[in-house]
């Protein structure tokens, strides 16, 4: 050990620079979200003084940003106050730095924690419910939903009661039998959620590629597109954040101050997604079904012919698949009302 180096154990050493890493680390994630904010109120004002459809929305989203990037701020400034006063204005406390960031708990830290913690989970919910609102399981996921909010819900408010209270402040608000629970539930309802998304994604992408092809398939449903509107940035930290809580590692320091500011990051990346336009909505599924309704029904009216009396022209860009259609005369007058029939439910569903 060097002799410039404070009589503390290596383990002590070890806790403490997590917790100061841990800070820094965060301060480059509220960066990114400072970042994101300012995308993501450019893009949503600019539809909104449009007044294009879903303006409702897009107000609601306007608030939600600005309601998340709020707390982030609190939590990065509060964060940085506390980390302050373990290291310089109360180094001698008993145990060091890292015994003073564990034994005292900041009410801003917390309360914000789980503030961006709900509102990440009801994002996650919300996506995971529109992507199968047009699948026979939607009442299932949306019940659901509604239950692994409320589990969330109780038990962040249980802990928040329990670390307010004066006595209990310097013991509960890192201990294993409180916080844990809490943060077991919202971990496995964000791996969950996340599970969820993923799977209808990838379940598109086939039906796709059975239509269009495998290149076409890849566009939409790709991987940078399923991490970041699966939330998996949240999932991931959250697992990182518990293996090292629950064996009880100082790596738990660190990565506790980085969810914190990932829960506030992730819904940023969906709703800058969704204000662009190139998110997942209700009406991609319908009209991939629809399509391949078409050609089938095309095939097996008149499998050889080359007529092209009656075609469906399909339009694509990377982000997302628009099916229109030019009906003209035919023979079969099968084929054209069951065309026109899906031509009138893709309009009414766009």
């Amino acid at each position: 050990m060097s002799s410039y180096a404070p009589d503390e154990s290596a383990y002590q050493l070890f806790a403490e620079a997590t917790w100061l890493q841990g800070a820094i680390v965060t301060s480059v994630f509220y960066g990114v979200a400072l970042t994101l904010t300012s995308m993501c109120v450019r893009s949503l004002w600019n539809r909104i003084r449009s007044r294009g459809s879903g303006y409702k929305r897009d107000i609601f989203f306007l608030c939600y940003v600005i309601f998340v990037f709020a707390c982030a701020s609190v939590y990065q400034v509060a964060n940085a106050q506390i980390t302050q006063l373990g290291f310089i204005d109360r180094r001698n406390y008993p145990g060091g730095p890292a015994a003073f960031e564990e034994s005292n708990a900041s009410i801003p830290i917390n309360l914000t924690f789980v503030l961006m913690d709900w509102c990440a989970d009801l994002l996650m919910i919300w996506r995971c419910i529109v992507v199968y609102r047009d699948t026979r399981f939607r009442i299932i996921i949306t019940l659901f939903g509604v239950l692994i909010f409320v589990a969330s819900f109780v038990t962040g408010l249980f802990w928040l009661i329990i670390i307010s209270m004066p006595e209990r402040a310097s013991d509960a608000w890192m201990s294993y039998s409180l916080l844990f629970p809490y943060l077991s539930v919202s971990l496995a309802s964000t791996m969950f959620i996340s599970g969820l998304t993923v799977l209808r994604f990838l379940d598109h992408r086939r039906r796709v590629s059975n239509v269009l092809g495998q290149a076409l398939g890849s566009v939409y449903t790709n991987f940078v597109t399923m991490i970041i509107e699966s939330a998996a940035i949240y999932s991931l930290c959250s697992l990182l954040y518990m293996i090292p809580y629950a064996t009880g590692s100082p790596l738990a320091n660190a990565f506790m101050q980085i969810l914190g500011m990932a829960q506030g990051t992730a819904p940023l990346l969906i709703i800058y997604r969704v204000s662009e336009g190139k998110a997942w909505t209700n009406t991609q599924s319908r009209n991939t079904l629809t399509s391949a309704s078409l050609r089938m029904r095309r095939m097996s009216a008149n499998p050889t012919s080359t007529d092209a009396s009656t075609t469906s022209h399909i339009r694509t860009n990377p982000m997302n698949i628009q099916v229109t259609f030019d009906v003209h005369k035919s023979r079969d007058e099968s084929v054209i009302k069951s065309v026109e029939e899906d031509k009138d439910e893709v309009c009414h569903a766009v």
